[in-house]
């Protein structure tokens, strides 16, 4: 008798699962996009831009958090070409963050000075987050740039940044990777 009364409670339990399950909500989600041709090619000159940070004293950078030797760069691109049904009407930066991005979010050095990286800096000067940064959330804070002009100056800063300070005296080198994002 006990074993048919549980069997009766978990065919009724069973059933009202089944009719909250039926009871929930649907909706559907909507997905649109845009297949555009490359509006906008790299200057030669400008694919591998080299900015040389000034010469600095190592005693600026001996703080934690300390930075110093801002230095402004551009990435040049051209033949942009407004929207025609398959352009973009703006173009953008991202850096990319790949093996040459520190846990901080800065450019690691691979020179001989220590406790110090390259900090990349949006057009405000604000520091860039490369490892956290969301390419959207690069673009919404970078320059952005009508291409109905054809010519654009993508521009940024760099500087020397010691996240624990202690800097020695040495050589710095880094490289950043990027890419353009069009809208």
């Amino acid at each position: 008798m006990q074993k048919k009364l549980l069997a009766a409670m978990l065919a009724l339990v069973g059933t009202g699962a089944s009719l909250a399950v039926s009871a929930a909500q649907t909706g559907q989600i909507t997905i649109t996009g845009k297949v555009i041709d490359t509006t906008c090619v790299v200057d030669a000159g400008s694919g591998n831009v080299q900015v040389t940070l000034p010469n600095v004293d190592k005693s600026l950078l001996q703080n934690p958090g300390s930075y110093t030797g801002i230095t402004p760069f551009s990435v040049k691109v051209s033949g942009c070409t407004g929207s025609s049904g398959t352009g973009a009407d703006t173009v953008s930066m991202a850096f990319v963050p790949d093996s040459n991005v520190d846990m901080n979010g800065n450019l690691a050095n691979t020179g001989s000075a220590t406790a110090v990286a390259v900090q990349l800096l949006d057009k405000n000067q604000q520091p860039i987050n490369v490892r956290n940064d969301s390419y959207s959330a690069q673009v919404a804070r970078g320059e952005s740039t009508d291409v109905a002009g054809g010519d654009v100056n993508l521009n940024y800063y760099a500087r020397y940044f010691s996240a624990a300070g202690g800097a020695t005296a040495g050589t710095v080198a880094s490289q950043a990777n990027f890419q353009l994002i069009y809208q």
